[in-house]
């Protein structure tokens, strides 16, 4: 799926939202001991949308029946007006924040949807799949949200006798008669049988796959040994990913071949624009004169993962006259009026993080 197609179809979806939406943002904790971060941070996320605002039945209702094992990622954003529910999960851990009576605060999620740096790979092996997220030179292992068997699980299932018909019989005189058990297989040398485990094991784990990646993801990286990843990679070609094929063997040093595979990896954002007021942006974006909107990545509020990431246990409110809100009402306004998004490093540019723009006249 093109970019383009992606951010047409980011634009319907919040087509019908107004300007009196509740927005929450909740990350996933990255230390969880036991669930204790997540019960700690989602009474925190609750109390704010209490306060600030408790008509939200939606939302509240999904915090309070939302659990640690249900995070398909790495946060989720809630969204609520009178006519309109949405919730979506984030690859990228978001900042916790809120923000009511504004346009949908579409700012993380527009990010974390548009994303050139953050990959999901999926480590194939008989001995046990892993899945593995790829974000910006860092490789976390996921593999708790994929809900897939292990070879030998599958193959106890499947066992040769499913296909084999055993009798009982002499041999020889009945003097030397031992009894033993004579079989003959219906057609199923080992090759082929070993063949049909294989193939049961490999939609296994691509039902496990497409069940734990957030919908947005459109791309699943497939790394491991050749044979059997071109065998799995035909498994999956119907599915709703595209698929990226990584020859790479050894379980000892997947995240390392990980990042080899991603070596290569443009960084490189183009010319910027100069630099105008947000105001002047804002009529702009309004009166449909933007063609194309540059957005920092400061302004994602997104941050990288890492393993020792804050838990953002202290809730952000968003006002209406913060940067982060007005940011995200001229983000809104061109994309209602047609504008495409392109987001950069400022500091690969040594400019300072601001929105810009190409305008069309």
């Amino acid at each position: 799926m093109s970019e383009q197609t992606s951010l047409d179809t980011f634009r319907q979806a919040f087509a019908d939202f107004s300007d009196k939406t509740t927005s929450v943002y909740v990350p996933r904790p990255a230390v969880e001991v036991g669930g204790e971060k997540w019960r700690i941070l989602r009474k925190n996320v609750i109390d704010a949308v209490e306060k600030h605002a408790p008509d939200a039945a939606f939302i509240k209702e999904r915090l309070e029946n939302f659990e640690l094992a249900d995070f398909r990622a790495n946060g989720i954003a809630l969204f609520e007006d009178k006519q309109n529910r949405r919730m979506a999960h984030l690859n990228s851990r978001p900042v916790a924040s809120i923000t009511t009576g504004e346009h949908a605060f579409i700012l993380p999620l527009l990010a974390d949807y548009q994303s050139r740096k953050t990959h999901w790979v999926l480590f194939v092996t008989k001995d046990e799949p892993k899945l593995f997220l790829y974000q910006g030179g860092n490789v976390k292992d996921m593999t708790d949200r994929l809900d897939a068997p292990k070879y030998r699980s599958v193959e106890a299932r499947r066992h040769v006798q499913d296909d084999v018909f055993f009798h009982s019989g002499s041999r020889g005189s009945a003097r030397n008669s031992d009894g033993r058990s004579v079989y003959h297989a219906l057609g199923a040398g080992q090759d082929e049988e070993r063949d049909k485990t294989d193939g049961a094991f490999y939609e296994e784990i691509a039902n496990a796959v497409d069940d734990a990646l957030p919908p947005q993801t459109e791309t699943l990286h497939i790394i491991g040994e050749e044979g059997t990843v071109g065998h799995f990679a035909k498994v999956m070609a119907p599915g709703r990913f595209d698929i990226v094929q990584h020859h790479a063997g050894g379980a000892d040093a997947v995240e390392q071949h990980i990042k080899d595979a991603f070596s290569d990896e443009p960084v490189g954002d183009g010319k910027l624009p100069e630099g105008k007021s947000l105001p002047d942006l804002q009529d702009a974006a309004r009166a449909g004169q933007l063609g194309t909107l540059y957005l920092p990545l400061e302004s994602a509020l997104l941050e990288e993962m890492h393993d020792q990431a804050d838990e953002h246990l202290k809730f952000r409110e968003f006002g209406h006259d913060s940067e982060e809100a007005q940011q995200n009402r001229t983000t809104v306004l061109a994309l209602e009026n047609g504008a495409d998004i392109s987001w950069y490093a400022a500091h690969d540019h040594n400019a300072v993080a601001e929105i810009r723009a190409d305008l069309r006249w």
